[in-house]
């Protein structure tokens, strides 16, 4: 089943629930007398003055009004979370939709799949400072896209702090691979091994994977 008709099924059932809810509440009014305010008030005016109604139980009128409020108040519950997960991944969706490219960007996507494949070269070197420069050169790449994407921040370690879990699913990859890239770019001696290269090139590809950046 596609989301949209997904979508439509959960309003239809939410729809027809609460109209379900609303018949029982019309036909309560005028068999069980539950819901008529005027009734109810007038009840408690004969239980105070000594005048209340022998078919009156106000235990089973609480129980009643309890019962359906639980039910719509479940109901709505219901609709509310939906309607919240639907709101988040539309937001999801879009932002994928900035970060990829249309197809009138196939000059853009040309030059960044270059980009890709030039710094992959950098791995088959032997020598650790182009192991190096491909993870830089991956982070830029990476901060790129993510400042696309419309998150503030004047680097890509503030831009990654604002980034909800539920609209970046390779959240945790991209935070492993750019503190791989901080350790390269503030430890003049720190010591990069060609395997330890190529997994942090495969954390950055996961990311750009996921929205289609490549």
């Amino acid at each position: 089943m596609s989301g949209s008709h997904a979508d439509a099924l959960i309003i239809l059932v939410l729809v027809a629930g609460l109209a379900l809810l609303a018949g029982n509440f019309s036909i309560s009014l005028y068999d069980v007398n539950f819901l008529n305010l005027e009734y109810f008030f007038n009840q408690i005016y004969h239980l105070f003055t000594g005048g209340l109604s022998s078919n009156f139980s106000l235990a089973a009128f609480l129980a009643k009004w309890f019962i359906w409020s639980v039910l719509v108040s479940l109901l709505l519950i219901v609709g509310i979370v939906y309607f919240i997960l639907r709101i988040r991944d539309i937001r999801r969706e879009d932002k994928i939709k900035f970060a990829s490219l249309l197809p009138s960007d196939l000059e853009a996507k040309t030059f960044r799949n270059e980009q890709w494949e030039n710094l992959l070269k950098y791995l088959e070197s032997d020598n650790s400072s182009d192991w190096k420069l491909a993870i830089l050169e991956a982070d830029k790449l990476l901060d790129e896209m993510v400042e696309k994407m419309g998150y503030p921040g004047s680097n890509l370690g503030e831009r990654l702090k604002v980034i909800e879990p539920s609209d970046f699913i390779t959240l945790q990859a991209a935070w492993d691979a750019h503190k791989v890239r901080n350790q390269i770019a503030h430890e003049p001696q720190y010591q990069l091994t060609q395997r330890e290269a190529r997994k942090t090139i495969d954390l950055f590809e996961k990311v750009f994977r996921e929205f289609h950046y490549i």
